[in-house]
């Protein structure tokens, strides 16, 4: 059993390790099996209290996406134009910044935006008026769905990124698409076949993150 799961844990962890934000997409068609089975991946991710209060849709018609694309370009547009590019911003930084630029102006060449939806609710703690524990459970739930997500796409060679502007216009995207009042749209990932390749993730060293047994012990 041991050397089963020793030989399993260089796969799992190559795609962690290399799940990079793609936002230069291909606008070549993803096979329905494909988004089939990236989705069912995702529903296979913990739910709270196994509810499964979730909901994705696929987004592939175009007048549909450039709606989308609009109002994404739209907001991108007036965040960017208030806050610009700050002077001495690293290099990988601005090029991360070229990138989104990039995806926010060509949403809708994406192939597919994933809207993923969650309860606004979770009723128990709703009734207790806790709306931190509320928004912890919701959360808790459908965060790591879309992880599941991001990780099937780039083990099936898609590329996809995390985003959440559209929650500066969610009312819209909800009277658009039809999403009912108790949902809300928790995040839009744009999905297709990358331009560029997958890589490493840059990441701070792990023992930057590490406090062994309470807050700022640094040593294990």
């Amino acid at each position: 059993m041991a050397e089963s799961v020793q030989s399993a844990e260089p796969g799992i962890f190559e795609i962690m390790y290399s799940t990079r934000a793609m936002r230069r997409l291909k606008p070549d068609p993803i096979p329905e099996e494909t988004l089939k089975k990236i989705v069912d991946a995702g529903i296979r991710a913990p739910s709270g209290g196994n509810m499964q209060d979730w909901a994705f849709i696929l987004v592939r018609d175009t007048e549909r996406k450039r709606f989308i694309r609009d109002y994404y370009w739209n907001t991108w547009q007036k965040i960017m134009g208030e806050r610009g590019i700050p002077d001495g911003m690293p290099p990988s930084q601005q090029r991360m910044l070229g990138a989104a630029a990039h995806l926010a102006a060509h949403l809708d060449d994406a192939p597919v935006l994933l809207l993923a939806c969650a309860k606004k609710e979770s009723t128990p703690l709703a009734e207790m008026k806790n709306e931190r524990a509320n928004a912890a459970v919701i959360h808790g739930t459908i965060y790591p769905a879309v992880q599941n997500i991001l990780l099937a796409c780039r083990a099936l060679g898609v590329g996809a990124t995390l985003t959440t502007i559209h929650c500066l216009f969610e009312e819209e995207l909800k009277k658009k698409f039809n999403i009912p009042d108790d949902m809300e749209v928790s995040a839009l990932i744009p999905m297709g076949y990358p331009q560029g390749n997958f890589g490493p993730v840059s990441r701070a060293p792990v023992e930057e993150v590490i406090h062994w047994d309470m807050w700022d012990n640094r040593q294990s």
